[in-house]
């Protein structure tokens, strides 16, 4: 089993598609014909020489067409894609230049990008992958209650009728969900108007037009839906902070609660920026459990304008980290969090602190105008201006997306270990019912030309062998903690529920807060030594997980919001 996963875990994160330097054509040239970018595909597998890609049953072209563009040697010169980073940032329109000099549309780009990386990683990955479930499920077999290495799995949140649970959180943002898909739906359409007729035949949106490698970011349309002079993007990279000073920033969010700072050791042997894994990562923290409890370490890539995204992803890593050096006095198995899913959700919480308007402003990425009322046409609330309204759309288009993804690729596997689907005969067109019924998605070539590949591969944590449903309840902790870590720098207390926030939420600003900062280190010194619901109602004076805010006893009429709501 090892070497099944060292063999797909290099597959994912060694693996590179090229294509010949600048499609073959000079710069400031007329633009490239879709076939010479589809037809010129390598891919360049570890250990092995770069050899042609076989695109040709995805491809947007007749089979005909494509055969008269193979080439019948290797390119001299190529431009090699990972990834992560490469190619997920293509996938967010970054760096579209590198692909033919930028002398395609975007959308074509997009899709070769989609299409690509799944035909590379996929169908090397099937098979090895069918013969680890068997593995898995074989040493799971413990008992009554231990039939597949899915209950393995769930029984590490400790939570009953895990199943249940995870279906009512997403059933009750689902609605929620589904607007935010009209929405979008409507602007994909206006920009790609070839998609319109069929976007509009079965309302499902080509994965490839949406954002990121699997359709979990629209950001990217924030601007179309309303638009706004402040880019967060461009506000990090005008900022010009190098990989330590992103890294920096993200260490002062949490030391200003009185939280511990990163260890000697730490930026010793942290891989922050160029020298993390040759520019091919993915976002990591761990803990060494070196004698001392000083040795933690953390993987992060920014680019070199570095954006919103890096930052996340750099407060997120280091609340792994943050967890570890606080629960790190007690026994070896309880040094970590007390679930997963807590372990997930406490970076996530503090990236909430982090960006609000206050400290965006503290660290000179926002104009501090934006933080005054405005006269506006949207909205009765007074104290709420048009930044706060694009800041809150933007979050949205960044979070509610990753939910039904969350959800679905555990609701795949565990149904692929317990044998409700057939993983030889439709392990991938599960997948693809999965992502339509519940993303509202579809991939941009047909589902029976995919019947035989193995699209769910291009997810890192397929081959890192990672549960997601850690990160999906982690989606709900993390609103539910930051609440609580409000109350608590406002009120001192998180159990009084006369204790309305005065402010929207999105604007509690905890930096420097001492009382959320006693808070978090009380909980977090447990570890995991007592159970999550223990943690949670420290945390938020509740023992549920749940996604809707919290009642109060304020006298205006009582009413259940969902958070994303403004």
């Amino acid at each position: 089993m090892a070497k099944l996963f060292s063999y797909i875990q290099r597959i994912y994160t060694e693996s590179e598609v090229c294509i010949p330097s600048n499609c073959g054509g000079h710069q400031g040239g007329p633009s490239v014909d879709v076939t010479v970018l589809w037809g010129n595909t390598f891919v360049h597998y570890p250990g092995l020489s770069v050899g042609h890609l076989d695109l040709s049953s995805v491809a947007p072209v007749s089979s005909q067409e494509l055969a008269l563009a193979i080439p019948t040697k290797l390119p001299r010169q190529m431009e090699c894609f990972s990834g992560e980073p490469d190619l997920e940032r293509l996938m967010l329109s970054e760096g579209m230049q590198r692909v033919c000099a930028g002398r395609l549309p975007s959308e074509t780009v997009l899709r070769w990008a989609w299409e690509s990386w799944r035909m590379a990683v996929g169908p090397p990955m099937r098979q090895p992958y069918g013969r680890l479930i068997e593995l898995m499920n074989a040493g799971c077999l413990r008992g009554p209650n231990h039939r597949d290495v899915g209950e393995c799995w769930r029984e590490e949140l400790e939570i009953p009728e895990l199943r249940l649970l995870v279906d009512r959180l997403w059933h009750e943002v689902k609605p929620l969900y589904e607007k935010l898909h009209a929405v979008v739906r409507h602007f994909v359409r206006e920009k790609y108007p070839k998609e319109a007729a069929s976007i509009d035949a079965d309302g499902l949106i080509p994965a490839h037009l949406l954002g990121g490698m699997w359709s979990h970011s629209w950001k990217g349309y924030a601007h179309d839906i309303f638009p706004h002079p402040v880019d967060m993007d461009k506000a990090f990279a005008k900022a010009n902070w190098t990989s330590k000073d992103l890294v920096r920033r993200a260490e002062d969010v949490y030391a200003s609660l009185g939280l511990a700072r990163m260890t000697e050791e730490f930026w010793k042997h942290s891989l922050i920026g160029k020298g993390a894994g040759d520019g091919k990562c993915h976002g990591t923290a761990a803990n060494m459990f070196a004698d001392g409890a000083s040795d933690y370490r953390m993987i992060v890539c920014p680019r070199s304008d570095a954006a919103a995204q890096d930052f996340y992803v750099t407060v997120h890593e280091m609340g792994h980290i943050v967890y570890y050096m606080e629960a790190s006095k007690q026994p070896t198995i309880f040094s970590d969090g007390t679930t997963a899913a807590f372990q997930e959700a406490l970076g996530d919480a503090m990236y909430l602190g982090a960006v609000t308007p206050q400290h965006l402003v503290r660290l000179g990425l926002l104009d501090s105008k934006h933080m005054v009322p405005e006269k506006m046409t949207i909205g009765a609330d007074s104290t709420l201006n048009s930044f706060d309204y694009a800041f809150l759309l933007r979050m949205a288009l960044g979070k509610l997306p990753t939910i039904p993804f969350e959800y679905l690729m555990d609701q795949y596997r565990w149904d692929m270990f317990d044998g409700s689907v057939d993983y030889g005969q439709d392990a991938n067109s599960y997948f693809w019912f999965l992502l339509e019924r519940q993303q509202g998605i579809r991939p941009p070539s047909s589902v029976n030309s995919r019947l035989p590949l193995f699209d769910a591969a291009a997810v890192f944590h397929l081959s890192d062998n990672t549960p997601f449903v850690r990160y999906f309840l982690a989606s709900f902790l993390s609103y539910q903690i930051y609440e609580g870590l409000c109350r608590s720098a406002l009120f001192g207390t998180v159990s009084n529920p006369a204790n309305e926030i005065p402010m929207p939420l999105h604007r509690c600003d905890l930096y420097g807060s001492k009382k959320a900062g006693k808070l978090l280190r009380k909980t977090l010194a447990l570890g995991g030594s007592v159970h999550w619901t223990d943690v949670l109602e420290k945390l938020t004076g509740e023992e549920e997980i749940s996604a809707k805010k919290r009642k109060t006893n304020s006298r205006t009429p009582k009413k259940e919001y969902y958070y994303g709501e403004g």
